[in-house]
């Protein structure tokens, strides 16, 4: 039976953002000592930078077993690993590059190939990673847009509705640039085992209200479409973004 999310609300980024590397640590080292290895999705966006860099120091670096970590992504945009419009670089530069996660262990999106293919080899790869780690993705990381969007699943876009078994879809004509991208889809973020949406900003309050108070419309609101039926799901607010609540 599904959880009903739990809501928290911060009164500011910065309290967001250190309660939800708090809240990624405490996991991580939980899921590493039960498990003896994890598979972690990550987003990109304004906040989860600050999360990141929070993970990197002290008191919470020491706490988080990097060297059983597997990172992917929920969605990338079709640039190359050095653009920066790539998920890969910031997640690389604020997080990747100071910790020891072994670089086998690092699943970016193959961006160098066109987006059918990319989106192909990495449903594979998440596929694989799957089975690896119990068939769940241990920890997702997401946002949502002020569209309702979340990874790269958009309002109306046939992404929403990917046939059966696809856990990585690519995305043509995005509202926002860049327009090519490779999305996991709805059925690969609900194998995670623990999804935290990081959402700040008053332009967001809106769907937020519809995401968790308004009527089942996941084609209006895609963040609703998120809803692991032997996970759990937690939103992080700043008060901006909880206006409407």
């Amino acid at each position: 039976m599904q959880r009903e999310p739990l809501v928290e609300i911060y009164p500011s980024l910065e309290g967001l953002q250190a309660a939800a590397a708090e809240w990624v640590a405490r996991l991580a080292e939980q899921i590493g000592r039960e498990r003896g290895r994890l598979l972690l999705a990550l987003s990109g966006g304004s906040t989860p930078p600050g999360v990141f860099r929070l993970l990197c120091d002290e008191p919470l670096r020491s706490r988080v077993p990097w060297a059983q970590l597997s990172v992917i992504w929920c969605d990338e945009r079709m640039v190359p690993f050095d653009s920066p419009d790539s998920n890969y670089r910031l997640a690389r530069e604020t997080l990747l590059d100071h910790v020891p996660i072994p670089s086998l262990q690092i699943y970016p999106v193959a961006t160098y190939y066109e987006p059918m293919r990319a989106a192909e080899l990495y449903s594979r790869q998440v596929a694989a990673l799957l089975e690896a780690h119990g068939g769940q993705i241990d920890i997702a990381l997401l946002g949502m847009g002020p569209d309702g969007h979340t990874a790269s699943l958009f309002p109306g876009h046939p992404e929403l509705n990917a046939p059966p078994g696809a856990l990585a879809v690519a995305v043509a004509n995005a509202p926002k640039p860049p327009p090519d991208r490779v999305t996991l889809t709805a059925e690969a973020l609900n194998r995670a085992a623990h999804v935290l949406f990081l959402v700040a900003g008053a332009d967001k309050a809106a769907k937020v209200r519809a995401t968790l108070h308004g009527p089942n419309d996941p084609h209006a609101t895609p963040a609703q479409l998120v809803r692991p039926l032997a996970g759990s799901v937690t939103w992080m607010l700043d008060a901006a973004a909880a206006a409407q609540l």
